[in-house]
């Protein structure tokens, strides 16, 4: 693979201000481990959230496999981490799974344009057709049981209401943008919710905007954490509890398994709520993408087919639903038994499902405009 000329530090600061390479490439996966003759070794990269529904199925699949493939055994490297941290990682070469599952598939061209760019080549490293989502959850602001009955949260300017108002005690928190893909899809919403457009009709003029950046810095002054990814921000919040953290930006799915778990109430006395911002929100898909890339084998290949096949089983996409989760198996009914007020959630999503921004370089630049409106705190 012939590299480019342009350095991996000016690619990536292109795309990602202030990033610092490598984060957790050590702990993740530092090399591929050579299998023996008939072992095929499957790695697979996933955004956060999803971990308890895959650390669930995986022993799951591993017997699928034991019970049906008798030529190979099958070795299983399954790790998480966020979206845009992931990516960037694998463009560096500091991580190299067969299976890619950042939590939307908006990032999926993201990392074929930087990857094509830094590698001089006009060969993506996810190919049309290698990619499938798997499970859907929405991007929602959560808050504790008592604080929603305090205040009345909306969307993000109710948010923004609570933060200008004198003696505000909303302390606020999202994933840092640069790394995570939920905290990329706020600063969106957020946009979208400062400009009152649609969220696919961002333009770039609306990130230099003076007005809003004054509301981005207004929001952002009452942000006490900024984790690194949407799983480990639900963990912090519901370990430190309300008196220090009281609303977050997560995934849907991680208000619904909280609540199943009991933790928030065992530790709190309290359930959180999922509010979905009336300004609207945007859906994730989790793509599980086999990458194009010269680290993968074609055994490699077809074990990822076969998981990806098991993974959209009526059995595992049921699995999902108890961890939140709405099926992409359209098969499966989603279940009111996990899905309700009680758990926090509403089956029926009634306010406006946006799309990300069309123009890719609004995209590139997202980030940028968190870094310059960012609490310092």
């Amino acid at each position: 693979m012939k590299r480019s000329r342009v350095s991996k530090g000016v690619i990536i600061a292109v795309f990602l201000l202030g990033f610092i390479l490598g984060s957790f490439s050590g702990y993740l996966y530092a090399h591929v481990a050579t299998p023996t003759e008939n072992e095929i070794e499957l790695t697979m990269i996933y955004s956060s959230e999803k971990q308890g529904w895959i650390e669930e199925l995986t022993p799951l699949f591993v017997q699928w496999w034991h019970d049906n493939i008798k030529n190979y055994s099958i070795k299983v490297v399954f790790r998480p981490l966020g979206s845009s941290d992931s990516m960037i990682n694998i463009i560096t070469g500091s991580i190299q799974p067969v299976i890619w599952s950042p939590a939307s598939s908006l990032w999926i061209p993201v990392l074929n344009y930087l990857w094509m760019k830094e590698y001089d080549t006009d060969e993506p490293i996810v190919k049309n057709g290698d990619w499938t989502p798997t499970v859907i959850t929405p991007i929602v602001i959560a808050t504790w049981e008592n604080y929603a009955k305090e205040h009345n949260i909306t969307g993000f300017n109710s948010l923004h209401d609570i933060a200008v108002q004198p003696n505000s005690d909303l302390k606020y928190a999202h994933t840092n943008p640069q790394l995570s893909n939920s905290g990329f899809l706020t600063v969106v919403l957020q946009l979208a919710a400062a400009t009152g457009k649609p969220t696919k009709d961002l333009v770039l003029d609306d990130l230099i905007n003076e007005t809003v950046r004054k509301w981005f810095r207004e929001l952002e002054s009452k942000a006490v954490f900024y984790g690194s990814s949407t799983g480990f921000l639900a963990d912090h919040a519901v370990e430190v509890g309300p008196a220090d953290l009281n609303v977050i930006v997560v995934y849907e799915n991680l208000v619904l398994e909280k609540n199943l778990n009991g933790d928030p109430q065992a530790r709190w006395g309290q359930k959180l709520v999922a509010i979905y911002p009336k300004e609207g929100t945007i859906l994730n898909d989790h793509p599980f993408a086999i990458l194009n890339a010269p680290w993968v084998s074609s055994l490699q290949r077809w074990a990822a087919e076969l998981f990806i096949k098991f993974v959209l089983t009526e059995d595992i996409q049921r699995l999902a639903l108890k961890h939140g989760f709405r099926p992409s198996n359209p098969n499966v009914k989603l279940d009111l038994k996990y899905f309700n007020e009680e758990n926090g959630v509403q089956a029926n999503i009634t306010v406006p499902i946006g799309q990300p921004p069309s123009d890719v370089e609004v995209l590139l630049r997202v980030p940028d405009l968190w870094s310059i409106t960012r609490s310092q705190g």
